[in-house]
């Protein structure tokens, strides 16, 4: 009963825009020699031989310690980033390739597609509208009318597409992945909301793309969320240790 009332507002309130949220080495440097005058032919041709040798010997040297330095500077990867690197790898090309194609649809209304995700979520956990603290003082029955869901409904959709863009650049694709966790830290937000926000994400994912949804794609979206959820995990381990 509560997710059908809520449902009855979408047609109406997603007609309306939504508010405006508010190591670089320097190359050592080549080594000058300065051959002394000798008169004699004979003796400056072999004061030429010697001191080409010697050359030879110096800039050897300075790649030699250039490297070694280089390795010493290199120090540990970072835990952080390589678990960001490890999470994002589980996307396949495949999947996303899957998730661009399939999300097409659902970025052409990002108010109404966001607020079914919503409305589903908040009708099956509805204590998980207290998560949002511009959510909490507004009666259920009037959930759907309010424009800060409307908002936060396009801006989710808009985060999202952020990821799904960055699909092809897999350093974008960790900041983008990051960002997200970082933000939904503060609200405390953890990883078993977000693996809960699958389902309906994949409802609309289906109703989107001609009622449609085979195993690949479902495990492409699934995996996504995963990833994010897992991330969040990272971040909030990394907050509370520092």
């Amino acid at each position: 009963m509560y997710r059908q009332l809520l449902e009855q507002h979408i047609e109406v309130n997603a007609q309306r825009e939504p508010s405006r949220s508010p190591v670089l080495l320097r190359e050592p440097e080549k080594s000058t020699v300065i051959l002394p005058k000798i008169v004699e032919n004979e003796k400056k041709s072999e004061e030429k031989e010697d001191v080409v040798e010697k050359a030879g010997k110096i800039t050897e040297k300075p790649n030699s310690q250039s490297t070694s330095s280089e390795k010493e500077n290199a120090g540990p990867t970072d835990p952080i980033a390589q678990k960001i690197i490890d999470e994002t790898s589980r996307l396949s090309d495949r999947q996303r390739e899957i998730l661009q194609k399939t999300f097409t649809s659902i970025e052409q209304d990002c108010v109404r597609n966001g607020l079914k995700i919503f409305v589903r979520l908040f009708a099956e956990y509805p204590r998980y509208k207290l998560i949002w603290p511009q959510f909490r003082a507004i009666p259920d029955s009037s959930l759907m009318n309010a424009v800060e869901l409307r908002r936060h409904a396009s801006v989710y959709l808009k985060g999202l597409g952020k990821i799904i863009e960055s699909m092809r650049d897999e350093e974008e694709l960790r900041k983008s992945m990051s960002r997200i966790a970082l933000a939904h830290i503060k609200w405390n937000v953890q990883r078993n909301h977000v693996i809960h926000m699958i389902e309906p994400v994949l409802e609309v994912v289906k109703e989107c793309n001609g009622y449609q949804l085979d195993d690949e794609t479902r495990q492409a979206w699934t995996v996504l969320y995963q990833v994010i959820a897992n991330l969040i995990e990272v971040f909030r381990c990394r907050a509370l240790n520092d």
